[in-house]
């Protein structure tokens, strides 16, 4: 039996929560959550791993061979830069989320949101990995609510992070592994691993190292 809190992203809206439905949006995580309690023994790293390490070749069966693939979350960013994401780990979407400021925050910092009676950092990775280009900040359309763990065996933490579009769901296979990008200096701090999709280097991140650790 899969998590039911946290292998199924869901989509709120006007105070609602549904289940994301059609291929697009369908979580492919047949096992139990890597990171919940369901007893499932990996930390979030050691699944994130499993999830970026060399992906062996299936038995050939009548010549073919069959790769194995693992399902990767894609988030857009800013405009022409993603970022991919365990399934396991993107718990929530809010759309039009009510946002509160805190005074004197860091300009990704974009405030403090109210979710499931926590409050919960939301952070901008526009501002946050592109400061020099990213665009003035405006209400975001949604929000995508994670959650992460600082080190393997402490309890689970939760943050958010503004999403210009719904995220997308893809397959990933060793043979897309390429070179982290180049655009951002915080890449390889936040980064497990890289691949190739559709001409644009995509980096897997770490969501302990993403929303665990301080920005100066």
């Amino acid at each position: 039996m899969s998590c039911p809190t946290c292998c199924s992203t869901r989509l709120r809206r006007s105070g609602s929560i549904r289940s994301w439905t059609g291929s697009r949006f369908l979580s492919a995580l047949q096992r139990p959550c890597n990171i919940c309690s369901w007893g499932h023994k990996m930390s979030d790293q050691e699944a994130l791993q499993e999830m970026t390490s060399t992906l062996a070749l299936g038995e050939s069966r009548n010549g073919t061979e069959h790769r194995k693939t693992a399902p990767a979350r894609i988030v857009a960013f800013a405009s022409g830069h993603h970022l991919a994401l365990p399934l396991h780990t993107t718990l929530e979407i809010v759309e039009n989320p009510d946002i509160f400021p805190v005074p004197g925050a860091a300009p990704h910092a974009r405030g403090l949101l109210l979710w499931q009676d926590k409050w919960i950092p939301v952070i901008d990775l526009a501002r946050l990995l592109l400061p020099q280009t990213a665009p003035a900040a405006e209400p975001p359309k949604y929000i995508l609510v994670l959650a992460f763990q600082r080190v393997p065996g402490q309890p689970l933490e939760y943050g958010a992070l503004v999403l210009p579009a719904l995220p997308e769901t893809v397959f990933v296979d060793d043979s897309m592994a390429c070179e982290l990008p180049n655009d951002s200096p915080l890449w390889p701090a936040i980064s497990l691993s890289c691949f190739s999709y559709r001409d644009e280097a995509i980096p897997i991140v770490d969501t302990g190292r993403l929303l665990g650790r301080s920005y100066e």
